[in-house]
């Protein structure tokens, strides 16, 4: 393990910020980005279009798959982002001052860990106002990894600690998500068991310093070892979403389901019980079932996807509660389409929002350049593709950040999308909308070229959408 004073990666003044005020335009009050969602006791940020290496750079050398979160918070006016650096496969954290519009540093939680964006770090703010930070290895380890910071300075973290499983299959853990249960009085690591190949959790009684109490939480009904992809949302403080897949798209046609667990027990969104988890992992069948896939069971190689299989990919609710999910499903290596399906008290109102474009590489012949819901208004959406995204027309570039504002009958045919970048030397990929402290971050990976999940140089990039009132810039 590194030593604490190898721990902190400083960068010279001046170089953080990219920001070019020209891309960018002060509007109070109107908000032409962020639409009606918007407050007015918040300065909005109305980005222009321009090629994405003119934006701020919030954190250098860094990547992040969507099955771990949080990802990035924003606490005490900084935007903190966990994230596997592309060279040297470092675990690191990056710390940038929203207020001060710099970035303070960097910081080595596992020196050389594994050259993978699945391993990412994921945060939780502990009642002194210090972090815990969970990460895990790609399926190679049985062990949780996680250190809890200095409550005054995020820069500093104590002693690296492990929670080991134990069981036979060689295969390890990954994926590692945080949500608390405030009635039970636990944090909970929801992720992929090793073991069962399925997701799972553990607890926590002391925010994180003590782990134990393992559940193996979803399962499938297709038969052989398959892997129900998970999407995780906090719906309120003693309920947790879940909206996951039967398998991998590699080896089913996917149909996409939706439950609730609070105090032991899985619900549909309406609120009517499911079953207690006493009674054995929710099996997908058991949900409600959101998108029917092609269900289709083959194997025809690794840069092979089943048509008409569904990805998760972000999670959202709105003010009361109702969830938001966005989706991919792949049709063809070249054709991917954008799905959102979001609750409005009564239904459940599913449609494809847009084109997605290609696939980032053959070998993983479902990846997407993703999706972001923004956390305090999820009708606002932020997308990445490298088509035109309401015709599916090649555009002839790399992948770009569009966004636009969706109404519960809005699809494909009608909504307006308004491109962030453009004109892009390399990809940008995987939004994140982080909210928190008065401000709302808008960040992707791009800057620099994006191969695979081991191999990329990418920063995280982006814009300060909104800021508090009074924090003009």
């Amino acid at each position: 393990m590194e030593q604490e004073n190898k721990s902190t990666i400083k960068t010279k003044k001046g170089t953080e910020n990219k920001t070019m005020n020209k891309l960018t335009a002060i509007v109070m009050g109107l908000g032409l980005v962020m639409g009606a969602g918007c407050r007015a006791d918040k300065a909005n940020t109305n980005p222009l279009p321009g090629d994405a290496a003119h934006f701020t750079t919030f954190m250098k050398d860094t990547g992040w798959c969507w099955y771990e979160d949080p990802r990035a918070i924003i606490h005490d006016g900084k935007l903190i982002i966990g994230g596997i650096s592309g060279q040297s496969g470092d675990a690191r954290v990056g710390i940038y001052d929203l207020k001060a519009d710099k970035i303070d540093g960097a910081v080595v939680l596992h020196e050389a860990f594994e050259r993978d964006d699945h391993d990412s770090p994921v945060f939780h703010v502990r009642p002194d106002g210090s972090l815990l930070a969970v990460y895990a290895k790609h399926g190679h380890e049985k062990i949780h990894h996680y250190r809890i910071s200095d409550p005054a300075d995020y820069l500093k973290w104590g002693e690296p600690m492990e929670y080991h499983h134990d069981y036979d299959d060689e295969r390890g853990v990954t994926y590692m998500n945080l949500y608390t249960m405030k009635d039970e009085g636990l944090l909970y690591c929801f992720f992929r068991d090793g073991n069962h190949f399925n997701p799972a959790f553990i607890t926590s009684s002391d925010e994180g310093a003590t782990w134990g109490n393992y559940h193996h939480f979803i399962t499938h009904d297709i038969g052989s070892r398959q892997r129900p992809y998970a999407r995780y949302l906090q719906v309120d403080e003693n309920t947790v979403g879940i909206c996951f897949t039967d398998a991998h798209p590699r080896q089913y046609g996917n149909s996409l389901y939706y439950a609730e667990f609070r105090h032991g027990a899985f619900y549909n969104v309406d609120g009517s019980k499911i079953k207690e988890l006493s009674e054995g992992p929710l099996v997908t069948v058991q949900a409600e079932k959101i998108y029917k896939g092609s269900e289709i069971k083959e194997w025809k190689g690794n840069t092979h996807s089943v048509t008409n299989a569904a990805w998760t990919v972000a999670t959202e609710s709105d003010a009361e509660g109702n969830p938001f999910i966005a989706y991919s499903v792949y049709h063809t290596h070249s054709n991917h389409h954008y799905r959102v399906a979001s609750w409005d008290g009564k239904k459940w109102n599913d449609r494809q929002i847009a084109f997605g474009g290609k696939c980032l590489y053959d070998m993983e012949s479902s990846y997407t350049g993703l999706m972001a819901f923004d956390p305090e208004n999820p009708k606002r959406i932020y997308i990445s593709t490298d088509v035109d995204p309401s015709t599916g027309k090649d555009t002839g570039g790399v992948h770009e950040i569009y966004t636009a504002e969706i109404g519960p009958g809005d699809d494909v045919s009608t909504i307006k999308w308004q491109a962030i970048t453009q004109g892009s030397k390399y990809k940008n990929i995987r939004p994140i909308v982080v909210a928190g402290d008065g401000y709302k971050v808008l960040m992707w990976l791009g800057g620099a070229p994006w191969r695979h999940f081991q191999d990329y140089e990418t920063d995280a990039i982006g814009m300060v959408l909104e800021r508090p009132a009074g924090d003009l810039r």
